[in-house]
């Protein structure tokens, strides 16, 4: 049995989806059940007692309901939950070790009020994350004991004891334990605050350090608004020291006995997001020797089982995780969720949105790294969540896309890039506090919903060896030799966002477009130049007209500091000063007209080139509940295409110059290859490579289905 070719493949699963009765404890079942090999399974543990009261080997016991199964369900679909030892575990890590695989320990941080055991935490509830109104709510890895110990160097020692008893592949930290939730709604108790004080010397007001002490719901409340209005910004970076120093005991510790540390650290977050309202940086902690990141890129399965019938369905937003993230921390290994279905929150998209995952899965492996010396994708693999009760005919179907989605050999990003910038990150917080504006990843996707699509990001020391279409954002907050290494670049179109009025001329520049947001009290403004490129008396129309529209969305008014914070990443994140749809629409259609592409389409597209000279097309269907077509017209000259997604059937149509109508090659001879017809399922994406006349026409992709 093989390993996914071309990317990584993990899966998270709950104890539901091993059979204990079996004499491997279920090893070989699992991966009969898959088809194929995994990186590493991840057992859904949950409750994280199964560290904190791990007795060791030397006696056999019964795991509590909780670690057999997620919040202790029942069944799944494939069985009843079953009583799990200690020895039935370890026995199951090493079989699937010597498969070839292995078994990571998933840990949560949260608690179920002693639901199926006398919980740990109930005899040390100074370990408790403090929400606001008094609320106790799971574990909050960052405290210290009534002794003034930290609970960290208590959980590192028995972890490190819990994963080499059982013979763990590593250890995978996730919702509750880390990220432990929205700091703005967050711990303000005296321990935390008080770690505050000691760590930035920060001075508090007297009113605020005499209810040091009392952690009464009001008093911590009071004390929790005083630090957010006076001292936010110090607030957020000294959580982001406290995680960083975490994980850098965690990462020593464990990397001491062979095993690995994976972490979730974001929650349907951008970096500057989880920054903001998790108290975490990304970069940070994978610096402090974090293995894989697991990011949450899950549109649908969070769209479909939320239990708000208002939720916005995040496709664009959360896809965009993906390039900013992998820009923001550039090495380490980055992998990301991918919802397949869960029987304990009762939700299945494999079953009950097919089309929308299989957008989920080609997409997310679609964004990519622009670098010195060529492009690496975004992300290196699926974190497949969960992966329990799963048949092999529809691991079968899995495995066919993953691999599509794994297949593309990209060369370049023909779509537009955005420039990321540590420089203008760094400086976000501060900025962000005090004018609510946009920020890149705000950008990203917002350009997205208005149909153009960035394929990749570009970290702003790579820009030199970079060519191509380049959205720069924030280009007032680049540093200044940032602002001149963007001023001279010659090597395709630029686009550069701003906030308020700003001089181009100043930096050099002589912009051919200079647009603002003419109704907003805190207006975004653009500017355009670049070698080549001009600006059409019918675009500069098309742009006035739509800067000419107020949408009618409210301002930000008063003070943006004072604007009020969301509390749940889930259901949104940050506020922003008012940006008209107007301005974002006039916005995208100038990328999408003057970029260098070297295609029209008439839906929603990204666009690379692979390393066989292949041009690689997605092409997204913007309605979820209808069949559409794509139309795309091709400036090189196209010798053949085939369809790599796993939809349409049939080959393109092709256009004939003598008729204009649209013809299948099979029906007859082609003139010309340049216009080309495909069909997109609903809410899906097509998958298309172009092969150009001048590249070999019978080097395609081993995805590839050669039907065109």
């Amino acid at each position: 049995m093989e390993k996914l070719k071309n990317g990584k493949v993990f899966i998270w699963m709950q104890m539901l989806g091993f059979e204990r009765n079996d004499s491997d404890r279920g090893a070989a079942r699992f991966l009969n059940q898959t088809g194929f090999l995994p990186d590493g399974a991840c057992a859904l543990l949950f409750h994280p007692d199964f560290v904190h009261q791990h007795k060791g080997m030397d006696e056999e016991y019964v795991l509590p309901a909780d670690n057999c199964a997620y919040y202790g369900i029942p069944r799944n679909s494939e069985r009843e939950r079953q009583p799990w030892s200690n020895h039935d575990l370890r026995d199951l890590a090493l079989n699937l070790a010597d498969a070839g695989t292995g078994l990571y320990a998933g840990i949560m941080g949260s608690t179920i009020g002693d639901g199926f055991h006398r919980e740990w935490i109930a005899d040390h509830p100074e370990i408790y994350s403090h929400r606001r109104n008094g609320k106790r709510h799971g574990h909050f890895a960052l405290k210290r004991f009534a002794d003034g110990t930290y609970y960290e160097d208590f959980f590192i020692d028995q972890l490190c004891r819990t994963l080499v008893d059982y013979g763990f592949k590593g250890v995978h930290l996730a919702d509750g334990f880390c990220p432990n939730g929205n700091i703005y709604h967050g711990d303000y108790s005296t321990d935390l605050v008080t770690q505050f004080v000691d760590h930035t010397g920060f001075v508090l007001p007297e009113d605020i350090t005499a209810g040091l002490g009392n952690d009464e719901a009001a008093t911590e409340d009071a004390r929790g608004d005083w630090i957010w209005r006076h001292a936010r910004a110090e607030w957020i970076e000294f959580l982001c020291w406290r995680w960083e120093r975490f994980f850098e005991k965690i990462c020593a510790r464990v990397h001491a006995v062979g095993l690995e540390v994976m972490v979730l650290g974001m929650y349907c977050t951008d970096p500057f997001e989880t920054k903001y309202c998790l108290g975490m940086d990304m970069a940070r902690i994978m610096r402090a020797g974090v293995d894989y990141l697991t990011a949450n890129i899950l549109p649908t399965s969070c769209y479909i089982s939320s239990p708000w019938e208002s939720q916005d369905y995040f496709f664009h937003r959360y896809m965009a995780i993906a390039p900013t993230t992998a820009a923001h921390i550039r090495d380490g290994h980055l992998i990301s969720m991918a919802g397949v279905q869960d029987a304990t929150e009762e939700w299945d998209v494999m079953k009950h949105a097919p089309c929308l995952h299989e957008r989920d899965l080609y997409t997310m492996m679609a964004y990519q790294l622009a670098e010195k010396g060529g492009s690496r994708r975004a992300l290196e693999g699926y974190f497949l969540c969960l992966g329990d009760g799963i048949q092999r005919e529809d691991w079968n179907w899995e495995r066919e896309r993953m691999e599509i989605a794994f297949s593309a050999d990209v060369e370049r990003t023909l779509s537009p890039v955005m420039l990321w910038s540590d420089y203008a990150y760094e400086k976000m917080l501060i900025e962000y506090i005090n004018t609510r504006r946009w920020t890149p990843f705000k950008l990203f996707y917002e350009l997205a919903k208005a149909g153009t699509h960035c394929g990749a990001c570009v970290r702003s020391e790579d820009l030199d060896s970079f060519t191509g279409t380049l959205l720069v954002p924030d280009f007032d907050m680049l540093s200044p030799e940032e602002q001149r290494r963007v001023a001279a670049y010659d090597r395709g179109t630029v686009i550069c966002t701003a906030l308020g009025d700003i001089k181009p001329k100043a930096y050099g520049i002589e912009p051919i477009l200079l647009i603002a947001d003419r109704y907003s009290n805190r207006p975004l403004t653009a500017f355009v130049f670049g070698a080549n490129v001009s600006v059409s008396d019918e675009l500069r129309s098309a742009v006035e007209a739509l800067l000419a529209i107020d949408d009618g969305a409210p301002d930000l008014e008063g003070n943006p500091v004072d604007a009020e914070d969301f509390p749940y990443t889930l259901i949104d994140t940050l506020p922003f000063a008012k940006v008209t749809t107007g301005f974002r629409d006039a916005l995208a259609l100038l990328l999408k007209e003057l970029s260098d592409c070297p295609l029209t389409c008439d839906m929603p597209h990204m666009a690379f080139q692979l390393a066989n000279g292949a041009y690689r097309l997605y092409l997204f269907n913007n309605v979820d509940h209808q069949y559409r077509r794509a139309f795309v017209t091709m400036k090189p000259i196209v010798a053949d295409t085939s369809v790599v997604s796993s939809f349409p059937i049939l080959p393109v149509r092709y256009k004939d110059d003598a008729t204009g109508g649209l013809v299948h090659h099979y029906t007859g001879e082609i003139s010309s290859k340049q216009s080309f017809e495909v069909k997109l399922q609903p809410g899906g994406v097509t998958i298309l490579d172009v092969h150009l006349a001048e590249s070999d026409a019978s080097s395609k992709p081993v995805a590839a289905r050669a039907n065109g």
